[in-house]
């Protein structure tokens, strides 16, 4: 079905009240549980969860239309919203069908006090998920970890030259085992913590891409509107959307990239904790004989 234009001048009356369309089933995705592990590394791609229950129609919707056309994706102009998403974004359409339906039966028919405020409490509680996950990067910066194993693996090194054993104060490797198992505790903590705040801050990611989705769809659609401030005001509202969504993968891509320094500096951390530092107390205690 090609999508067609939304007519913006009015409506006449009807004669009869019309008959209620059958309701379209919508596919069901299920409800993703949020305990689910999420893997370690770059961030995935996005797939999509179930929607909050849409909000009761303002009273402007309801003047622009029955609310009872609204109860079903079958409603004409919902059906054009959904054939555009077809079209134009075959993958999300087949993974989302149900949810964007949903989203359309908020925004249909277009006004600008919808338009202006379209997504506003998805972006709040994105914005407050991105939180955690700069303090974990910060974090993973003021540990310091690279230098503590540095210090640590020098302290098994004999001095080198006149100057350096008459000079260098000798430290025991022993001595570094303290700080280095107090970060590996740390290190792995952060790993725990950033798989929590990557999944959730994906979620959100994936909540406001089908909002950007629906307003594509529905600029499309409106396209031809004579009203210049509903136009502007949609592509404002893309253009803040799509700069959340951005900012969310490359927050992302940096946690992805921090976490795979942390797991390699674990891996170094125990390699001197129960390799290098055995080793070397063994071989201590046999020249001591």
């Amino acid at each position: 079905m090609t999508p067609k234009a939304f007519d913006f001048g009015e409506e006449p009356a009807p004669d009869s009240a019309p008959a209620e369309p059958p309701a379209v089933q919508a596919f069901d995705f299920g409800d993703v549980q949020d305990a689910a592990p999420a893997p370690a590394g770059p961030p995935k791609a996005l797939s999509f969860d179930d929607l909050p229950a849409a909000p009761a129609s303002s009273s402007l919707m309801r003047k622009a239309a029955p609310a009872a056309l609204f109860d079903s994706e079958d409603h004409p102009a919902v059906r054009d919203a959904l054939a555009t998403v077809r079209t134009d974004y075959p993958a999300v359409f087949a993974q989302a069908e149900g949810r964007l339906a949903a989203l359309f039966r908020r925004i249909l028919p277009v006004q600008l006090s919808l338009v202006t405020q379209w997504g506003e409490e998805p972006l709040a509680q994105h914005a407050a998920l991105l939180q955690p996950v700069t303090e974990l990067v910060l974090k993973f910066a003021q540990m310091g970890v690279p230098a503590q194993i540095e210090a640590a693996l020098e302290s098994t090194r004999a001095p080198s030259g006149m100057f350096g054993r008459l000079l260098r104060r000798p430290t025991s490797p022993a001595q570094h085992k303290p700080a280095l198992t107090a970060s590996r505790a740390q290190l792995l903590q952060l790993l725990a913590d950033s798989e929590v705040a990557m999944r959730d801050l994906e979620a959100s990611a994936q909540h406001l891409n089908l909002h950007l989705v629906a307003l594509a769809v529905v600029s499309t659609l409106a396209g031809n509107s004579p009203d210049a401030a509903l136009l502007d005001a949609l592509v404002q509202r893309r253009t803040l959307i799509q700069q959340a969504v951005r900012q969310a993968e490359l927050s992302m891509l940096q946690m992805g990239q921090v976490r795979q320094q942390a797991a390699d500096l674990i891996g170094q951390v125990s390699s001197f904790l129960t390799v290098t530092l055995p080793a070397l107390e063994m071989a201590q205690a046999q020249g001591g004989k």
